[in-house]
């Protein structure tokens, strides 16, 4: 289900033209049945695909939807409150279940609890915290505004659609079954032109820009006690994560729209927010949704006099969804800290708006280090260089070339940042003239551009999406 790969693009072509074949002998036999059989080769579509990653991603993915699928069944039936209470706990525990044995075990009974227990695996099922997260939100909104279930089919498919299983977006049930319920597996050719657009623009973002900074940043020779050093880490992986994760949301709305399906844009220009708080409402934005409607709502919300415990709970939940570990957990926490602090003042803030987005980005990208530093004495170190005054030093800055292995590199590094800068003024600017963030990197003429630069510069090592991990 990699996107940035050819086998993923080869594997979808031929599913797409088989389920063409046997959709075109049953409208032979039954026009009735066409429809159906439709649906039926888009889940198989979908099942294959994860299939094709490992036997275990497909048994994960079946093991939560399935159980999900019980959990509806169950909520019409006249049940006493604490019964139907104890069996909605129970089918939650375990539809988080591989979830928790996947990601969690190894941080929480080995590294908290310090059993020294057999890690389960050192892999995770691809997609597991997305599609488990969607599957929940379902049931939930249904136990909030009871509506008729939707066939065991339609349901599949809703859980299944192959462009954002893995990867996102979160959709709501409201979003996305509505579409799901009438959708016809074939090209719209109405769609062709956008969806080739979202899809040359997120190839572009994912193998022009984030996979050269990655394959840069492994060969990185970081000096902790030089804060020059650990800045441009930093910085090189805050413009990796950003254009590998809005590379994929791109691809996944392109593909959506060439099946007939408007899925929501994940990204709108995140590093554009002169604040936490709209960095936040811009980047992952159906994860930011979830846990909104999810947990920051019914813990009381803004109108809670808990408001600050209730967003830190949040962001805390949203640090260990990314990833186990202590760095998740304070990134996380020092993410909701400035959130709470940018909660909406009874005096608007005069200060210019250059400041605020300086300052803004400044904090997003120093606490990329949390997020990105695995090793607990390297994180303690780096953290230790970057508000150490004497790591400023002049004489840091003339070590800084020592980062590259030469100065080819350090041009190159220098190239893909100036792509990855361009492409963000060319967001700004959609933003500016009140346009979509994306207008511009859509246009044909630029996506012309982009086939070229991804020809020329895409590195030939296949990379995973960053968020394949979470």
């Amino acid at each position: 289900m990699n996107f940035a790969s050819y086998e993923f693009w080869k594997l979808l072509f031929l599913c797409f033209i088989g389920s063409r074949l046997v959709i075109a002998a049953a409208r032979i036999f039954s026009l009735e049945k066409q429809d159906t059989v439709s649906k039926l080769c888009l889940l198989a579509t979908a099942l294959i695909l994860l299939a094709s990653e490992s036997w275990l991603t497909l048994g994960a993915f079946l093991w939560v939807v399935l159980l999900g699928w019980l959990t509806l069944i169950l909520q019409p039936a006249k049940l006493l409150d604490r019964l139907k209470t104890a069996i909605f706990i129970a089918l939650l525990i375990a539809q988080l279940a591989p979830l928790f044995y996947y990601k969690y075990w190894n941080f929480f009974v080995n590294e908290i609890l310090g059993l020294d227990l057999r890690n389960p695996s050192v892999l995770i099922p691809m997609g597991l915290s997305f599609y488990t997260f969607q599957t929940i939100g379902l049931w939930v909104d249904n136990l909030r505004n009871p509506q008729p279930r939707p066939s065991f089919l339609n349901y599949l498919s809703f859980s299944s659609f192959f462009p954002q299983i893995v990867a996102g977006p979160i959709e709501k049930r409201e979003q996305l079954l509505p579409q799901i319920e009438n959708v016809r597996f074939r090209i719209h050719r109405e769609n062709v032109d956008s969806a080739l657009g979202w899809i040359v623009l997120g190839l572009a973002y994912k193998l022009v820009v984030a996979d050269n900074l990655g394959l840069f940043s492994e060969r990185f020779r970081i000096d902790p006690s030089n804060a020059w050093h650990v800045w441009l880490e930093c910085l090189t992986f805050g413009m990796r994560i950003y254009f590998d994760f809005a590379g994929y949301s791109f691809i996944a709305v392109g593909l959506g729209l060439l099946f007939g399906i408007h899925l929501t844009l994940n990204f709108l220009s995140p590093y554009w927010s002169p604040n936490l708080r709209d960095f936040w409402r811009t980047w992952h934005v159906t994860l930011g949704a979830w846990l909104r409607d999810y947990i920051y709502l019914p813990l009381g919300g803004r109108k809670s006099p808990r408001w600050f415990i209730n967003i830190l709970i949040v962001f805390l939940v949203s640090g260990i969804w990314h990833g186990a570990g202590w760095g998740f957990i304070i990134w996380g926490f020092l993410h909701g800290i400035g959130v709470a602090l940018c909660r909406n003042p009874k005096k608007p803030t005069k200060l210019p708006w250059a400041i605020r987005w300086a300052a803004t980005f400044t904090y997003i990208t120093a606490t990329w280090l949390f997020f990105m530093e695995g090793n607990a004495t390297l994180l303690w170190e780096k953290n230790i260089g970057l508000i150490n005054p004497l790591s400023y030093g002049i004489g840091n800055i003339k070590a800084v070339p020592t980062i590259f292995d030469g100065p080819l590199d350090a041009l190159t590094l220098a190239l893909i940042l100036g792509i990855a800068t361009a492409a963000l003024l060319a967001e700004g600017l959609g933003i500016r003239q009140n346009k979509e963030p994306y207008y511009f990197g859509r246009l044909r003429i630029v996506s012309v551009l982009l086939v070229f630069l991804i020809v020329f510069l895409a590195p030939m090592e296949e990379s995973k999406f960053i968020y394949f991990n979470f």
